[in-house]
């Protein structure tokens, strides 16, 4: 995966998001940050049992299957920048499933929005199994 990164053409403050297992169903999102002066390559994420951390892309690609897709970051270079400077920020800041996981990392970072579409999805199927169960149970 390490050598088709460079296919990618990803420019700091871009989201990669990649499956978290070989079933695909659920995705890790995490910030390209960039090279540094000795020419390692940045990415920072919010990770189960870590938190927010900022992990070489080696590193980084040991974990990950494969890329799902990058979201390019739309904003003017100086939006760019504030957005690395966000990203860099929130390091230690501490993972929450439902308050503050990795698409909600990357949201805030990108667009100034703490979200998680993923969230949102899990939660409208527990209610609808809630639901169903309730009615079916009355049977």
């Amino acid at each position: 995966m390490r050598r088709n990164l460079h296919k990618l053409n990803l420019q700091p403050a871009d989201r990669l998001v990649v499956p978290k297992s070989n079933a695909r169903l659920v995705q890790h999102h995490a910030i390209y940050l960039g090279l540094d002066e000795n020419g390692i390559e940045w990415i920072a994420e919010n990770m189960v049992g870590f938190g927010v951390r900022i992990v070489t892309v080696t590193d980084f690609f040991e974990q990950a299957i494969e890329v799902t897709r990058v979201e390019r970051f739309t904003g003017t270079k100086r939006e760019r920048r504030h957005a690395i400077e966000k990203a860099i920020a929130l390091v230690g800041t501490n993972y929450d499933l439902l308050q503050f996981n990795c698409e909600h990392y990357a949201n805030i970072v990108q667009y100034n929005i703490k979200e998680s579409n993923q969230v949102k999805a899990g939660l409208a199927l527990g209610i609808t199994g809630l639901f169903l169960g309730i009615i079916f149970s009355n049977d």
